[in-house]
């Protein structure tokens, strides 16, 4: 089997010329062809040649054989077929994409049967998935486009992307994006609506498909999202198009493919729903094999399972070959003479013999007489007159060309395995029309290039796009360029900077490549960075990290004015990607490394930068490193002369003590001060700063108000800066506010919506924090039941590194256990934190302390320790009263009242009802209140004072009405509220009517 390797797509978006039906053959003239299609515009003859050879093969014929469409020297073209009106036009037609190949196709008997049983697998709906291997040269991509084309028969849509070798695994995603770009500029309204129905976060990666305002709403519905998401979402999507036909999704040259893409597959290949859809790859497994890719561990592990199956192709035998040589001349007796020869000498290696036989017929050892080819020389086979390797094959064609060529073709293989004619002709300083003239001269008389279709930049260039036949032939000619490339790759990258100005996102991987070859590289570290925060919107973070270290290598190759802060900068950003793909460790040192290099250049304020970038990163996850650099803000910031930031700083770091070590007045004073001084802030970093630190300091001072609006405030700006993490940390702040107010229906309505979308997302760890703050509302609500089952449906693998959340599990799980009056169940949450606390040597932080404080006096009252209950709520005063955390003093009041009373106490109990009963009467804690007033109705029922064990039973049952309008009559929370109410309130009514 030998054709062109090149399959790249033509992408047809000229308008539609319609040909009235004629007894007469039609005839169009080049130039009213050219207004037809470029609507005026200036364009090389081999543009329209390329169109019409690509017309050509929409309908099956080509430009040797000219059946239908011929061209008249000099006048035009002329369509010579039968022409006929259709009925009408076919609504949904599929459009198969255009490629140019050879048509010529020998052996692969059994790898085609395998296809057409795998065929009729898809049009029952069960998805089907091969792996085309074989070493290069050997015909997998012709194998493929002629799968392609029978499958296009039986009514097949499809997508088509293809692995590049420079840029291999660090563009995440780019063989799959190219195969949607590719099909929706084709014909893709349909594919554009599917897109955003099932798979939003790919709708983002398609230049072109949505306006500015459009896109600003995807961005919202995608915020958070993760790489998990993406892949589930192109599963999707191809489940969705093929409802209505079948679709094949080629990739070739997997060989070269960024791991996300190989993720795909794994996902797709093992998904269990109808999906009508086969899924073609191919690559070299001694490639992957030598450069340690996973696409070859990934092909033996769907295949042990049955998930996919293998199309092995090897050389030719000596019958392929013959039959291979029969259909190229037509001559059954020359092809069996000559069959012996080429394949001793080629050991049927396809691309190796198509270049022998051009080889033999340049050398005129074959010739063509009267329309028949002959051996003209029978000697054409010696050892002296013919290359014995492919390479050296390759090489002899190149030997053979003119100085001319030979420039063209180096300048071309600077270009790319495809390029466009208007990018060449700016490698070689001269006219886009000449060079495209030039590159059709070399097709015809060398047959190294191939067309591929057509290009169009954003700046209105139009040319001809065209490709080496096999990327060995690129290799070669690169490889033995001399070092004056440099300057050849970075004319290319001038010329597409200007072409995609504006747009540059789009090809930065190629700008930054041809740039740092060219040895531009302040433009090549430039577009590096670019290309990172591509790679960062389609979640490919690895990818992301991986372009920023090879811009930190660039950093060190040349003379920067700006080198210090430069590294620090592309430290920072390393430090964000390998955080956001879960690289905790590296992002740490990458911290520390920005914090070495901003000291080492005396910048003081990118030192604090770091170290407060580094505290909040271990926030909720190494208390110690946390704890650790806040303690080193504080001291380095000593000398600062910038007041208003040394006290957003030194506040940071206030507010992280705060937070983790309990309320400290010195800290709350820092606090103060950097709220005060940043109170007119307009910058982002200040204002997130500025939230995070009032937030923490009103939620210690009960102030839930100002606590919530920090929060939402916090929140808003992390999600215009895409930062996730951040905007975790504030939503932690809003629902405890939310919590404590009372105002459960808001803070389900966002804990809720926030939980559907980590799920979306697969967020695994969001979706664990929203899941237990859900289990905490349910728990206050007194659903003790639905809280535990919450809590359990979190699997504690997702909170191995969390120490925050694992804490509040255990926090809300005891109180759901002595909810359900399980003091067993609650003890060993009790256990489990205080096991984890001993282990790592760290406190809980205080929004959980205040919780397990209280709960431990609750589970101490309930196994009647009168004492130990007593010092759990002096634990809980003494811990809150500093701040002073009124909310939780109020409770921590009331629990040293009910253990007064039980103690027998009763003068203790007195003063300490009281107290808290003078805190929730002038305050708005609903929590706090319906407790104390639940307290109170209790310790004067059991006083026989009936009077006021009714007034505060009253506001007991008012506070939990309240609550519980919170929810519509038949919501579950509604229902639990009302029943504990009606259950306490008979206790009390009870206790009541008993003689005191």
């Amino acid at each position: 089997m030998l054709m062109a390797k090149s399959t790249r797509t033509f992408v047809d978006r000229s308008p539609r010329i319609s040909i009235r039906p004629s007894a007469n053959t039609c005839m169009a003239a080049k130039d009213d062809l050219i207004s037809a299609i470029w609507g005026g515009r200036i364009v090389s003859e081999s543009a329209l040649t390329t169109r019409i050879n690509a017309a050509r093969t929409a309908i099956g014929d080509s430009g040797e054989a000219q059946r239908l469409i011929k061209t008249l020297p000099r006048k035009g073209v002329r369509f010579v077929g039968t022409v006929r009106e259709a009925p009408r036009e076919v609504a949904n037609a599929v459009v198969p994409l255009k490629v140019e190949i050879s048509t010529l196709v020998v052996g692969r008997t059994a790898s085609f049967a395998m296809i057409d049983q795998m065929t009729q697998h898809v049009l029952s709906g069960r998805r089907q998935m091969a792996f085309v291997t074989g070493e290069a040269g050997i015909g997998k991509t012709a194998f493929i486009a002629k799968a392609i084309k029978q499958l296009t028969e039986q009514g097949f849509d499809q997508l088509y992307g293809r692995c590049t070798e420079r840029f291999g695994t660090d563009e995440v995603f780019l063989p799959l994006i190219d195969a949607l770009v590719n099909r929706y500029r084709a014909n893709g309204r349909e594919l554009i609506s599917a897109v955003r129905a099932h798979a939003p976060t790919w709708i983002l990666q398609l230049p072109g498909a949505i306006d500015a305002s459009e896109r600003a709403a995807f961005q919202d519905e995608v915020f958070g999202a993760t790489r998990e998401r993406m892949l589930r979402e192109f599963c999707d999507l191809l489940e969705a198009l093929s409802t209505g036909r079948p679709w094949v999704l080629v990739l070739e040259d997997l060989h070269w493919s960024d791991f996300a893409t190989l993720d795909v597959l794994s996902r797709f290949a093992r998904g269990n729903g109808k999906a009508r859809v086969l899924v073609l790859c191919s690559y070299r497994p001694a490639d992957s094999s030598a450069g340690g890719h996973p696409i070859r561990r990934l092909h033996r592990d769907l295949e042990i399972h049955g998930y996919c199956s293998e199309l092995r192709l090897d050389r030719l035998s000596r019958s392929e070959v013959e039959r291979y040589l029969a259909l190229r001349f037509d001559d059954e007796e020359l092809a069996s003479s000559l069959s012996k020869p080429v394949f001793e000498r080629t050991l049927g290696h396809p691309l190796f013999v198509a270049s022998l036989l051009k080889h033999l017929i340049d050398q005129e050892s074959i010739v063509e007489i009267d329309g028949r080819w002959r051996l003209a020389l029978q000697a054409a086979f010696t050892q002296d007159r013919v290359p014995d390797s492919l390479l050296n094959m390759i090489g002899h064609e190149l030997d053979r060309l003119t100085d001319h060529e030979r420039r063209l073709l180096d300048v071309v293989s600077v270009a790319g395995e495809e390029f466009s004619a208007a990018l060449v002709a700016a490698g070689l300083s001269d006219d886009a029309i000449d060079v495209e003239r030039d590159i059709e001269a070399s097709i015809r008389k060398d047959q190294i290039l191939v067309r591929s279709g057509v290009s169009e930049w954003p700046d209105g260039t139009y040319s001809g796009s065209y490709a080496f036949r096999h990327i060995l032939y690129q290799n070669i000619i690169y490889q033995n360029l001399p070092p004056g490339r440099a300057q050849t790759h970075k004319r290319l990258g001038k010329r597409l900077e200007e072409a995609y100005a504006g747009r540059t996102p789009e090809i930065a991987p190629a700008l930054a490549l041809h740039f740092e070859q060219g040895r531009d590289f302040p433009s090549a570290l430039r577009y590096l960075r670019e290309a990172a925060r591509s790679s960062t919107k389609r979640l490919g973070h690895a990818e992301a990290a991986s372009y920023l270290t090879r811009a930190l290598g660039i950093l060190d190759r040349f003379d920067a004015a700006d080198k210090f802060s430069t590294r620090v900068a592309l430290l920072r950003e390393r430090s964000w990607a390998l955080r956001s793909c879960g690289d905790l460790v590296g992002s740490i040192r990458d911290l520390r490394d920005m914090i070495a290099c901003a000291e080492q250049a005396g910048e003081i304020k990118q030192q604090l930068n770091g170290l407060t970038a580094a505290s909040s990163l271990c926030l909720r996850v190494d208390r110690h490193a946390c704890l650790e650099a806040a303690e080193d803000v504080l001291s380095r910031s000593q000398t600062l002369a910038d007041g208003t930031f040394k006290a957003l700083v030194q506040g940071s770091s206030a507010s992280v003590n705060l937070f983790l070590n309990g309320w400290r007045k010195q800290d709350a004073t820092l606090c103060d001060r950097a709220i005060e001084l940043s109170a007119d802030a307009t910058n982002y970093g200040v204002l997130i700063r500025r939230n995070g630190i009032s937030g923490i300091v009103d939620c210690w001072r009960s102030r839930y108000q100002e606590c919530r609006r920090a929060g939402t405030e916090g929140k808003r700006l992390a999600r215009l800066a895409g930062d996730v993490y951040t905007f975790v940390l504030f939503n932690v702040l809003e629902s405890i506010a939310l919590i404590h107010l009372g105002e459960w229906r808001e803070l389900r309505r966002e804990i809720t919506a926030g939980l559907e979308l980590a799920v979306r997302n697969a967020n695994g760890p969001s979706s664990a924090l929203c899941r237990l703050t859900l289990a905490w509302l349910h728990v206050e609500a007194m659903d003790f039941d639905g809280a535990r089952e919450l809590c359990e449906s979190v699997d504690d693998s997702l909170l191995v590194g969390d120490q925050s959340t694992y804490f509040h599990k255990r926090a809300v799980l005891a109180k759901a256990y002595v909810g359900l009056n399980d003091p067993s169940g609650a003890r060993r949450q009790f256990d489990d934190i205080e096991r984890r606390r001993n282990e790592e040597g760290i406190d809980i932080e205080f929004t959980a302390a205040t919780q397990v404080y209280h709960c431990l006096g609750e589970y101490y009252l309930q196994v009647d320790d009168f004492t130990q209950a007593q010092n759990c709520a002096r634990q809980l005063h003494d811990y809150v009263a500093t701040a002073p955390d009124l909310n939780h003093l109020a409770q921590a009041h009331g629990l040293l009242a009910r253990t007064a009373l039980a103690l027998g106490d009763s003068a203790e109990a007195q003063l300490q009802l009281s107290r808290a009963l003078e805190i929730v009467d002038g305050a708005d804690f609903p929590i706090a209140s319906w407790r104390v007033y639940r307290t109170a109705a209790e310790i004067f029922a059991k006083h026989g004072d009936v009077d006021r064990a009714a007034t505060y039973r009253m506001r007991f049952a008012e506070t939990i009405r309240t609550l519980a309008q919170n929810f519509e009559p038949e919501d579950r929370l509604h229902k639990s509220l009302l029943a504990v109410l009606a259950t306490r309130t008979a206790q009390l009514e009870a206790m009541t009517s008993r003689p005191a």
